[in-house]
């Protein structure tokens, strides 16, 4: 992260402390932290959390950043306590192909009669759950009619969310800056329309780039406001999903 002196070098907590002066003069009662997330290869030394991982099992990693941005912790996520399939695949922690459901406490498929598997999502069936005949992958029951009308739909919806694939990776760690002494690979930032302006003007102000934003509703905080920042190198927003506002809080 630079500074706009040319040649210096801005940390992190640096950047997190100038974003809650500047944000902070804005109409909002409490600002949100900004969040730092370090994605961690397979083999290499993962961040201690504020808890150990089995001490966040089964929990969202939409709701991992809100624990981050809201209650200061380090929230630490891998394949064994990721509560979500679709948050797995994204941020690279399982293959999207793998038949078999995640086992244990997952928050999300928890609410299925039956547990869906990483495929089940990326072949549609999850998200048209009754065009596809799989309604016990239903949350709300008989009346569900899944987030598409039909498997096509579903199919081409799947294609353009972006995951980290391969499964590269070993742990997704969520923190506020003074919290780890580590750069992050992507910044999520929660922001209201005026400081949303703001940050876009200085995006601009810097690249001269228009900000374009990527999303569908679906997998809001994993893909849009993780993967795609992460893979494209580029801003990107969400107005987050039905799992994040209702499971993630």
């Amino acid at each position: 992260m630079n500074n706009l002196k040319e040649g210096s070098e801005m940390t992190f907590e640096e950047a997190s402390e100038r974003f809650m002066r500047v944000f902070g003069k804005q109409e909002q009662k409490k600002l949100i932290l900004p969040v730092g997330v370090k994605l961690i290869p397979k083999g290499n030394e993962v961040p201690k959390g504020t808890r150990t991982a089995e001490g966040y099992q089964g929990i969202l990693w939409c709701e991992a950043v809100r624990i981050a941005a809201t209650e200061d912790e380090v929230v630490v996520i891998n394949k064994e306590n990721v509560g979500c399939p679709a948050a797995a695949i994204a941020l690279g922690l399982v293959d999207r192909y793998q038949t078999e459901p995640l086992r244990g406490k997952r928050k999300y498929t928890d609410l299925m009669e039956t547990p869906a598997s990483p495929a089940d999502f990326t072949n549609g069936l999850v998200y048209a759950c009754k065009d596809s005949g799989n309604m016990q992958f239903t949350l709300f029951g008989s009346d569900d009619t899944g987030c598409y009308e039909t498997l096509g739909a579903a199919l081409k919806a799947v294609s353009g969310m972006k995951a980290i694939q391969p499964a590269i990776m070993d742990a997704a760690v969520a923190y506020p800056a003074k919290k780890l002494n580590i750069t992050p690979d992507v910044v999520i930032i929660v922001v209201k329309p005026k400081q949303a302006l703001l940050a876009i003007q200085g995006y601009n102000f810097l690249t001269d780039n228009r900000f374009e934003m990527s999303t569908i509703g679906i997998r809001g905080v994993c893909a849009d406001l993780t993967a795609l920042p992460f893979r494209e190198q580029k801003l990107n927003g969400s107005f987050f999903c039905l799992g994040a506002r209702a499971l993630g809080g």
